[in-house]
């Protein structure tokens, strides 16, 4: 009985750290830093879980989900390693180092909430990656029903009704309350893995309407483009996994490749003015014409070309441009100006075979497709939003990737160090909740 209370306050307590760290999207910790609230409780998961673990550790456990972590956050370190290539290079003042890195370390740290969603698994296992959505659907659903009090449901329902039925052509003025652009594009992410993985199984269908509901709330049509994409891509491995693992495994491979190719030929257009070709041919860019006419100035398509940095073009348009935004709402522009032609290969490459590669080891084909279509999913929502700079999405991909092959990553490491699988880490149950 004592037991069981313990298990309930244990998942109430990171349950309501989660939901704080999802609700939270603009406050922050005014010290000698800004600190957001958001980090601050991915890393208050991360401490929690590890004084758990030293009152009664679980090592493998353990060991697999920080390994996981530091892995999915490989991208930082390839951002932090080239820039401080590039700022020995140029021998740059203290002060552009510390206002470059401070942006990867203290706003948007990828290590943070990787740690944090490793936290969830450490302490939930396969669970956690069902306790972290119910978190971010309480945040959202909280935020929903403070629009829906000061406007009245009929006119939610109303607005909602045809912000879905124009497919975001008519946006009324209440409904863009509750547009949350960072947690729809976690909860896209849900969606993916949600109808990759379809389960016959009452809380699931609970949870996807919920899912549904929250990220229709948003409409973000790119999101939605890019679901349809990645699930297209998902099908299709599974279909080919079915009959030929090994196949499937060097197609994830192959279609990788060919993404970080399309990537470094997307900023070669940019460069050659094909925006501008598309304003002349009477698409609508959204400004990006001017946005990219501005910054061109700042980087050459040349293996020449080292770049100038992390955080060196957000500094520029915050400080000394003029162009009315604080980023250039494409984050493989940023990194290519920000870390050089080299330096933005070896992130793709990281960001792409790297990931695709560690969270499929061991013959975990189906977890290679799920890290490869969320790539995808991320690449695609990328290309016009400033998505990789949200640290929530970050988490919510972390836990999707590191969580869907976690018990049997365990299980190995067990193997591995004792030789046996404990009673606590033998195959979990693939219920939800």
């Amino acid at each position: 009985m004592e037991n069981k209370i313990l298990e309930k306050a244990k998942v109430f307590y990171f349950m309501v750290v989660a939901v704080m760290m999802y609700y939270f999207l603009n406050e922050y910790i005014d010290i000698s830093l800004h600190v957001t609230y958001r980090h601050a409780f991915a890393l208050v998961l991360f401490g929690s879980a590890t004084v758990l673990f030293l009152y009664q550790p679980n090592i493998a456990r353990g060991l697999t989900a920080f390994l996981d972590a530091c892995m999915y956050s490989i991208p930082l370190l390839v951002t932090t390693v080239v820039s401080l290539f590039v700022w020995f290079m140029e021998t740059v003042d203290v002060s552009v180092m510390s206002r470059g890195l401070s942006s990867s370390f203290i706003y948007a740290n990828m290590l943070s909430f990787a740690l944090g969603a490793g936290a969830l698994l450490y302490i939930f296992g396969k669970k956690g990656i069902w306790y972290n959505l119910v978190a971010i659907l309480i945040a959202n659903i909280l935020m929903i029903i403070t629009v829906i009090a000061q406007n009245g449901l009929g006119n939610y329902l109303s607005e909602f009704i045809t912000l879905v039925t124009t497919f975001a052509g008519v946006t009324g003025d209440i409904i863009v309350q509750a547009e949350i652009h960072e947690l729809a594009f976690c909860l896209g992410a849900y969606l993916i893995y949600m109808l990759y993985k379809p389960k016959k199984d009452i809380v699931y269908f609970i949870l996807l309407l919920l899912n549904l509901f929250c990220f229709l709330s948003a409409f973000k049509r790119i999101a939605m483009i890019a679901i349809a994409i990645a699930l297209v891509f998902g099908y299709f491995l599974k279909f080919v996994a079915h009959y030929s693992p090994k196949t499937a495994s060097r197609l994830i491979t192959f279609f990788s490749v060919v993404v970080i190719l399309l990537l470094i030929g997307y900023i070669a257009l940019i460069k050659m003015d094909a925006f501008e070709l598309l304003e002349q041919a009477g698409i609508n860019t959204s400004g990006r014409v001017e946005i990219y006419n501005a910054v061109d100035k700042f980087y050459e398509f040349s293996p020449e070309f080292l770049g100038n940095g992390i955080g060196f073009l957000t500094y520029q348009l915050n400080t000394f441009m003029k162009v009315g935004v604080a980023s250039v709402h494409n984050d493989f522009l940023q990194h290519f100006i920000d870390l050089g032609f080299w330096g933005y290969i070896v992130w793709l490459v990281s960001m792409t075979l790297v990931r695709a590669w560690y969270f499929g080891r061991h013959d975990n084909v189906e977890n290679g497709i799920i890290t490869f279509i969320l790539t995808l999913y991320l690449i695609i929502v990328s290309t016009t939003d400033n998505t990789m700079n949200y640290p929530l999405l970050t988490g919510v991909l972390a836990i999707l990737m590191m969580g869907n092959g976690f018990s049997k990553n365990v299980q190995h490491t067990e193997l591995k160090l004792f030789g046996s699988i404990s009673k606590a880490n033998r195959e979990e149950s693939d219920s939800l909740l």
